[in-house]
């Protein structure tokens, strides 16, 4: 009997931000797999330059499942052509088959430490309630940003070697009363939507453009 798991050498652990024990999956539960029962890993047959992950390496996070099961000490990664999770298991690259709703990265680099990335938002452009959101302020207004990625494969002539060049790209999102809204690139909307008043923004010298200010904005919104 196969006894594969989604992370090996795992403690019992209380967490009181999520409320859940830490508990161990089998790899029928925590594996995407072929018809024949193979699993799927993560694999490439491609060159690759850029990055299709967020972040480019794996970092610690701690993952809750839509089950309200929680999960600590995971090493992976986003992958933002699918929006699931690449996980490190047994030393492979795997795929997680379960629905998320939410990861936190415990251990990460700066610019994603104590990062918090949600599903569950109604559906807008490509996006649906199983896409991954990182969550800059949150309230009764919630302040969302969205990454993705397009690609571009080029073969060179009297060349069968194909590269990929990957570029990623980010899109703001406000959820507010139970709808999300597209914000434009000057999140010149943001302020409409908010019904912010003018002098704030002008005392605070905020520059919607930058996201640092309109996360304020989203702040000084919620504390009303």
């Amino acid at each position: 009997m196969k006894e594969a798991f989604f992370i090996c050498c795992m403690f019992l652990v209380n967490y009181s931000s999520f409320g859940q024990y830490i508990v161990t999956l089998k790899n029928e539960d925590g594996y995407l797999k072929n018809a024949d029962g193979s699993l799927i890993q993560k694999t490439t047959t491609f060159i690759e330059e850029g990055s299709n992950s967020l972040p480019e390496k794996n970092c610690v996070v701690v993952l809750k499942t839509r089950d309200g099961k929680v999960y600590n000490n995971v090493k992976g990664r986003i992958d933002l052509q699918t929006e699931g999770f690449i996980y490190l298991a047994k030393e492979q690259e795997l795929m997680c088959a379960l629905p998320i709703e939410q990861i936190v990265f415990d251990s990460c680099d700066s610019a994603l430490e104590g990062a918090i990335f949600k599903t569950g938002y109604p559906p807008i452009d490509k996006q649906n309630d199983k896409s991954l959101y990182r969550v800059l302020s949150q309230g009764k207004a919630t302040l969302l940003k969205h990454y993705a990625v397009k690609w571009q494969d080029i073969t060179p002539f009297y060349n069968t070697n194909t590269t990929r060049i990957y570029t990623q790209m980010q899109q703001y999102y406000l959820f507010l009363n139970g709808k999300i809204f597209s914000l434009k690139k000057n999140k010149d909307n943001l302020r409409q939507l908010l019904d912010s008043p003018k002098e704030y923004i002008t005392k605070n010298k905020l520059n919607l453009k930058e996201e640092e200010d309109a996360i304020k904005l989203v702040a000084y919104y919620n504390s009303l």
